[in-house]
């Protein structure tokens, strides 16, 4: 299908797209729109059945592509899922002049696995260890009870297109998930342990995609937690506005507005990604939704800059979407060794930021142990902590260094 599609892109009058074998002027936005079904691009589903799947599609696409690279993705093809919607192979910048993508492009770093993976180290992607789903945690094979009040349900091992950094990659990424698919039993059980655990005030439904499922399915899903006889909390995690905003359809938007859920967590790496049809997104969202807010990973070569992340922020935040956690790159997730970075550059990020960019802008910085979430003190390494004293007067003082650097007491 991917022959039949037209490449439009973005730049000067200079540049020139190929199609069916012709040379023609570009665009002023970059789009891959197949000829036959021009008007389908708005369509989800359309856009996940031309999804990019293979070396080849994605050659036919980024024409250009080094010979050594397409090997490397090749190989890593063999046991790893590729998946790049229409939509979001057109945020993908190209190298000057040229069809080929911009390697270090945000976008296709996060898309194209066109590194070797690390091999040898303690923390590198092995396909077998688990980041987070603890074996004694998982109340039923789709369920997770990690914290007192909430659990979270993996809805769906798919995705609408894959990030090859994923953290949950055991469930998405390996072309052999050894993860447990949704069943319907699996779900029946999951409602029944919400029923019979009172602390439980909060389900969170994410994946892989929540929202692969279709209207329907997640109408019944939501209903059945409103009929678990006390009020639950319901969240949803997505990144369909970067891989598919027309997942955002009229239907969708009315079950989510009638089964009342309370927020949804928009999943962001980059200001890129905050196109024209992400902020409509939004917008849509805004009329169903009370909560917006965004996790954002922290990636090396990414998005691991203070001035990124005051960026990003600032758009989300704008846009009524609050950046609630910037989370450091989990250990034994796949491309460690191109996406990880010091524990210390998130604090240096963050600390920056404080006080100096409005604080619905700026992202908690988080540690996703196992264990659950840390959140490490923003303190240079050669900075004095925090400490009590009691004064001349008997009087006990907190001191600590302001956002300026300055040294400062306070009554305790």
């Amino acid at each position: 299908m991917l022959t039949a599609f037209r490449r439009e892109i973005s730049a000067t009058p200079k540049l020139v797209v190929i199609s069916n074998g012709k040379v023609s002027m570009s665009l002023d936005k970059l789009r891959i729109i197949n000829e036959a079904l021009t008007g389908n691009w708005t369509d989800w589903k359309w856009q996940q059945r031309s999804a990019i799947h293979n070396v080849q599609q994605l050659i036919e696409v980024f024409p250009g592509l080094d010979i050594s690279v397409r090997e490397t993705i090749h190989r890593n093809l063999g046991h790893r899922r590729l998946q790049i919607t229409p939509f979001a192979a057109s945020l993908v910048r190209r190298l000057p002049g040229t069809l080929a993508p911009d390697p270090c492009d945000p976008l296709w770093r996060q898309f194209v696995p066109d590194w070797e993976e690390e091999r040898g180290s303690a923390i590198a992607y092995d396909g077998q260890t688990d980041n987070w789903e603890m074996p004694g945690e998982m109340i039923t094979p789709i369920a997770q009870h990690k914290y007192d009040n909430r659990i979270i349900v993996r809805l769906a091992n798919v995705c609408l297109s894959y990030c090859q950094f994923c953290y949950e990659a055991l469930r998405t990424l390996e072309k052999e998930s050894l993860k447990t698919s949704f069943q319907q039993t699996h779900w029946d059980a999951t409602i029944a342990y919400v029923k019979c655990t009172p602390s439980i005030e909060e389900v969170i439904l994410s994946g892989g995609e929540p929202l692969m499922h279709s209207d329907e399915q997640l109408d019944r899903i939501l209903f059945d937690l409103c009929t678990v006889g006390r009020p639950i909390v319901k969240r949803i995690h997505t990144r369909a506005l970067t891989f598919n905003p027309f997942r955002l359809t009229d239907d969708l938007l009315g079950v989510l507005s009638r089964r009342k859920v309370t927020a949804v967590g928009l999943h962001v790496t980059h200001p890129n990604e905050i196109t024209s049809e992400f902020l409509f997104g939004i917008e849509r969202l805004h009329n169903a939704i009370p909560i917006l807010f965004a996790n954002i990973p922290l990636l090396r070569g990414v998005n691991d800059s203070v001035d990124l992340i005051h960026e990003l922020g600032m758009k989300l935040y704008a846009n009524g979407v609050i950046p609630q956690y910037l989370y450091h790159f989990m250990p034994h997730s796949p491309g460690t060794q191109q996406f990880r970075t010091p524990v210390r550059k998130g604090i240096d990020i963050i600390r920056s930021l404080k006080r100096r960019t409005s604080n619905f802008a700026v992202p908690e910085f988080v540690l996703p142990h196992f264990t659950g979430k840390f959140t490490p003190p923003l303190i240079d390494e050669d900075e004095e902590p925090p400490v009590r004293w009691v004064d001349t007067s008997g009087n006990t003082m907190f001191r600590f260094r302001n956002w300026r650097g300055q040294t400062v007491d306070y009554p305790d």
